[in-house]
């Protein structure tokens, strides 16, 4: 009898004690991805390719960043639904290629194309000070054969934050992220266009 009471004590006081922590609650998870952009009017008979970004790991994973002057903290239980540098490369992709002004786009090293974007994103975070959500990336278009650098440029994008709240600064980002790609496309036809142009002079 005193056995079987031994052996039932774990069984009642495991019912009723847990040892263990509650889990923390799942991260919220957002999406960053292209939207629909307007399609520019110049047309470059060409393939251009995306190269991946470079930039901080802090920025270029799946956190999202909140910048208080000097200091970067992770926006708490909040995560994107890939890491930064491969959505970002995903959204330029698709953003050059419903603007139309080449006749196609791909990733770097898929296939043979005659320009490429190369690129280091400098900042995407949101900024404490002004509540602003800040896009910045180091763009330089290339152009074979010679891998040569034709145009560079600084492009940056800002959106509004109106609160603290997590969906808020998740959507004011990608809303930065998805100005700078447009600008970036605009960059990249222009500098493409004015390319192709000498091209055809000095022949």
């Amino acid at each position: 009898m005193m056995r079987a009471s031994i052996l039932l004590l774990p069984l009642v006081l495991g019912g009723c004690i847990s040892l263990l922590p509650e889990p923390p609650p799942p991260p919220r998870v957002f999406v960053l991805e292209s939207a629909e952009v307007a399609t520019l009017p110049r047309r470059v008979d060409a393939t251009i390719a995306v190269a991946l970004p470079t930039g901080e790991r802090t920025i270029m994973g799946t956190d999202l960043i909140w910048r208080t002057g000097d200091e970067l903290a992770y926006v708490a239980r909040t995560q994107w639904s890939a890491r930064a540098e491969f959505a970002l490369q995903n959204m330029l992709l698709h953003t050059l290629a419903r603007q139309g002004a080449f006749s196609a786009a791909t990733r770097a090293g898929e296939s043979r194309a005659e320009y490429e974007v190369r690129w280091d994103v400098l900042d995407f975070e949101v900024r404490e000070d002004g509540m602003q959500a800040r896009f910045a990336a180091d763009v330089r278009v290339v152009a074979s054969p010679g891998r040569r650098i034709i145009a560079q440029r600084v492009i940056t994008a800002e959106a509004p934050v109106s609160d603290r709240s997590a969906s808020v600064a998740a959507q004011a980002l990608a809303r930065a992220a998805r100005e700078g790609s447009a600008r970036i496309g605009e960059f990249a036809a222009e500098a493409a266009a004015s390319h192709e142009a000498s091209a055809a002079e000095e022949n």
